[in-house]
C-alpha cells in the first residue's frame, strides 16, 4: 500500500526524526506521522497520544488500514503523562500553541523519561518557546521554515543531550554581534525570535518571511500617527531593525 501523503508541514517535521528512533507523538491527531515513519522506515517503533479520543479513534482506524498495529501504539494521554521512562527516545510535537507546548515539556519532563531528540513546531509564542528551550539547556541543532496556504511554520529538532563545542544559537549570536555590531543580547533576542540554525544557513524561506514582515510593518507605520501612537511606533520600529539586521548577513 502506498504510504500517506503528509502535508509540506508534518513532511518537514517528519524529515528531522532520526533514522532508528522509537517515537512518541504528541497530540497525534490522523496517527498519519506514525503511519509515515514506521514505513519509511525511520522509527522502529511509535507511541502516539492525543488528548482527545475522536482524534485517537480515527487514527486507530489509520493504523489498522495499514497493518501498524504491532508498531503503532494508540494511547489517550494529556501530553507525555501517559508515557513511561525509556519508552521513547525522540519526542514528535506539532501544530500546537507555544505556550501549550511549553507546558507539555514543563508538566511531561521529556528528559527525564529518555527522550534525547525534540521534533518541536509551535505556531504561536516563538520567541517566548526558544527562550524557554534555551534556559533549560535544550538545543536547536536544525530547523526548517516552511509557506503553506499562506502560513509560514517552523520545525525544530531540540537535543537534549547536544555534545558539540558550540551551540548553533551560540554561533549565530556571535555571527551577528560581530558582522553587525550589536550587543549580545539584542543578538539572542534576534535568534529567539527568527531561530540561530535559520539565520545560519541563510534561509530562503526565511527571508522571504523577513521581507513580507518588513512589508507589513511599513504598511502600519504609514497609518499611525507619531503623536498618539508614540510607543507602538517605536515597538514596530525595533521589530523592523531586527528584521533588517538579519536581512543583511543574507
Amino acid at each position: 500500500m502506498k504510504n500517506v501523503q503528509l502535508s509540506e508541514r508534518l513532511f518537514a517535521a517528519a524529515s528531522l526524526v532520526p533514522k532508528g528512533s522509537r517515537v512518541a507523538d504528541v497530540g497525534t491527531d490522523h496517527g498519519f506521522v506514525p503511519i509515515y515513519l514506521i514505513n519509511e522506515n525511520i522509527a522502529e517503533h511509535v507511541v502516539a497520544m492525543d488528548v482527545n479520543e475522536g482524534p485517537l479513534e480515527r487514527a486507530k482506524e489509520h493504523v489498522h488500514e495499514y497493518g501498524l498495529d504491532k508498531k503503532i501504539e494508540l494511547r489517550l494521554s494529556d501530553g507525555l503523562k501517559e508515557l513511561s521512562k525509556g519508552e521513547a527516545d525522540t519526542m514528535v510535537c506539532a501544530g500546537m500553541g507555544g505556550l501549550l507546548m511549553m507546558r507539555i515539556l514543563k508538566e511531561g519532563d521529556p528528559v527525564g523519561k529518555g527522550i534525547k531528540t525534540m521534533i518541536l513546531q509551535p505556531q504561536s509564542d516563538l520567541v517566548n518557546f526558544r527562550t524557554f528551550l534555551s534556559e533549560n539547556n535544550l538545543v536547536i541543532d536544525d530547523e526548517r521554515e516552511i509557506f503553506e496556504e499562506g502560513k509560514y511554520y517552523t520545525m525544530m529538532r531540540v537535543r537534549s543531550d547536544f555534545s558539540g563545542d558550540i551551540t548553533p544559537e551560540e554561533e549565530a549570536v556571535n555571527e551577528i554581534v560581530e558582522r553587525c555590531g550589536c550587543d549580545k543580547e539584542r543578538a539572542v533576542h534576534i535568534c529567539h525570535r527568527f531561530g540561530p540554525v535559520l539565520i545560519l544557513r541563510k534561509d530562503p524561506v526565511l527571508k522571504d518571511y523577513l521581507e513580507h514582515e518588513l512589508s507589513v510593518y511599513d504598511t502600519i507605520l504609514k497609518k499611525l500617527s507619531e503623536n498618539e501612537h508614540t510607543d507602538r511606533m517605536r515597538d514596530i520600529i525595533n521589530k523592523k531593525n531586527d528584521i533588517t539586521t538579519v536581512l543583511s548577513l543574507y
